[in-house]
């Protein structure tokens, strides 16, 4: 039997705890989404809030209902009760998890990992309170009303923007514990493991307290005062901050109500507005990735006589790939501008290059058939083919099977590498600030599309962007304003890959590389052999996904032959830069 740890022993993580109690209060509120690294508590919380809540007039157990990472559109929505089907020949549905979740909890860990159209379903439920269904032979309309709970790790991806807004409540889950706090933590934790039967019976009661008060402070909800001042305030604030719709402000209202009706009072606190904002913002502001503190001012070139004009010539090294690589200064670079490039907007328009029926469409190191990969059990079609040739109960079917939609991926890497600050004939017409401005101008006219965003900076490689929108790749990419580091690439190309492969690939997939390809050597290897295994990472990337680009800067000097020979033997698409 699993036992479920007590939501009055979690030492912490108060303001999540009181997020769970207002829902508990008011289920309409909206929903809660944690967000935090693994091992922080998030799913033990989330679990332990069904103990909490107080039962209904229809059902003494509240429904608590987990969707598993791995779960298919046939046991989210409902489909045919295959059992049955096999068995006896009839035709009879199967409840979904969204029908089981209804008057009760739809809590969905890893969320952010949900395949978008599972999200999509969830989302036309969440907001209409009901879910038809039309498919396999079947249609209904079921109740769907419930307090959504998602949790999820940021640095696995991100969550849809139209997901991200379903929930009322956002809270970064932060295990900043005090010794004594951690102390108390891994009793209690050992406790309960070691027979968890006692744990509960000694906790009964501070839960039986607590589900009585829940429910005397749900009668008292109505009479809490919202004054005419606090709407105008809090509408005065969320146009400030440029807050898209009025979901936010009616969580806000609806929290300090919540809150109020908790203290036992009938008016609202502005200790109780700030919390409601907190609660309400806390996954609606942008998340970018830390400002680079310039600590040392930027090296200027000494400007050339005023009689003569200004040499157009591009700072690039003769020989060496990496020289500017081992400065340490870094380079500053100019606002984002939208700057339109012709053939790297050719590129993206052009159609997709179709892959061979055995085409790398999962997260494995063979190839796997693209019809069975991700598919589903179609039933209709596969009754249709089975009694077509004589199926009766007992005998084998002949299955069919239909693949899910899945949006197309964008993968992106930036070289922000010290080199591509470097390289150009003044701050504007620096490299990467020019890929910069070009990339942005694809990003407004790709919705359809999730954006993977890698960057190569200070010699570290790290995703910004997993599986966001395209305005999330927009504002983060004005956030990057300095070059600086080593050119990493062979490390960047691997961890890419590494990605892929765990997504899958679509022929629609598309991937881009933005950098001037000049490598920094690796520990104890020569630049032959950097080279060497640098090619040995593209051409495995590119066995992957057989659409991809290199925009890079006008090619002088040595690096006319050393970009074409690094591709040499690729289906990358070279794009340079006027």
């Amino acid at each position: 039997m699993n036992y479920t740890f007590p939501f009055t022993a979690i030492v912490g993580l108060e303001l999540a705890k009181r997020s769970l109690l207002y829902h508990a209060i008011d289920p309409r509120l909206g929903g809660l989404l944690l967000m935090g690294h693994r091992g922080c508590a998030k799913s033990t919380l989330a679990r332990a809030f069904r103990e909490i809540l107080p039962a209904s007039e229809t059902a003494e157990i509240v429904p608590f209902v987990e969707v598993p990472l791995g779960t298919t559109e046939d046991r989210l929505l409902g489909s045919i009760d295959a059992s049955r089907l096999l068995e006896n020949g009839e035709w009879s549905a199967q409840t979904g998890l969204i029908q089981q979740a209804d008057s009760g909890v739809l809590y969905i860990d890893e969320v952010n990992l949900l395949p978008d159209h599972l999200v999509d379903s969830i989302l036309d439920s969440a907001a209409s309170g009901q879910h038809r269904i039309e498919r396999d032979g079947l249609s209904k309309t079921v109740s769907a009303r419930y307090i959504l709970i998602g949790s999820m790790n940021p640095e696995e991806g991100d969550l849809r923007p139209q997901l991200t807004d379903r929930f009322m409540h956002g809270i970064m889950v932060r295990d900043d514990f005090s010794v004594e706090q951690r102390r108390e933590i891994v009793r209690l934790r050992m406790e309960f493991d070691d027979d968890p039967q006692l744990f509960l019976v000694e906790h009964q009661k501070n839960l039986a307290q607590l589900r009585a008060k829940i429910i005397q402070v749900r009668q008292k909800l109505k009479n809490v005062e919202i004054s005419e001042n606090l709407r105008t305030e809090v509408a005065e604030k969320a146009t400030a901050l440029n807050l898209e719709g009025v979901r936010a402000e009616l969580g806000v209202l609806r929290t300090v109500r919540c809150a109020a009706a908790w203290r036992g009072e009938t008016t609202v606190s502005a200790a109780d507005l700030e919390e409601a904002w907190i609660l309400c913002l806390g996954h609606r502001q942008e998340h970018y990735p830390p400002k680079t503190q310039n600590s040392k001012p930027e090296i200027k070139l000494p400007k050339p006589p005023s009689d003569k004009p200004e040499p157009k010539r591009l700072q690039m090294p003769k020989t060496s790939a990496s020289p500017t690589s081992a400065l340490t200064e870094d380079i500053s670079l100019e606002s984002a501008q939208f700057l339109a490039h012709a053939e790297l907007a050719s590129w993206w328009k052009s159609p997709e290059k179709k892959q061979s029926p055995d085409a790398f469409v999962s997260g494995t190191s063979r190839p796997v058939p693209a019809h069975v990969s991700h598919a589903r059990l179609c039933w209709n079609t596969s009754l249709k083919a089975s009694l077509l040739r004589g199926w009766s109960p007992g005998k084998p079917w002949h299955l069919r099977f239909r693949k899910p939609a899945r949006r197309p991926n964008f993968w992106l890497f930036m070289d922000a590498s010290r080199s591509t600050g470097v390289i150009g004939c003044g701050p504007s017409a620096r490299f990467l600030n020019q890929a910069r401005n070009a990339i942005q101008t694809l990003g407004a006219k790709t919705f359809g599309s999730r954006f993977h965003v890698l960057v190569l900076q200070k010699g570290k490689v790290s995703w910004w962007i997993k599986r966001g929108s395209a305005q999330a790749v927009r504002k983060n990419l004005e956030h990057l304003t300095v070059a600086s580091g080593k050119s990493h690439l062979t490390l960047a190309l691997n961890q890419m890959r590494n990605a892929i492969l765990k997504q899958g690939v679509l022929s629609e997939d598309r991937v881009l590389l933005c950098s001037d390809g000049m490598l920094s050597p690796e520990t104890e290897k020569t630049i032959p052999e950097s080279k060497k295994r640098f090619r040995k990472a593209l051409l495995s990337l590119s066995e992957r996904v057989r659409n991809i680009a290199w925009l890079h800067p006008q090619l002088q000097r040595g690096m006319r032959q050393w970009l074409p020979q690094l591709v040499k033997g690729t289906p990358v698409r070279l794009i340079a830069l006027d």
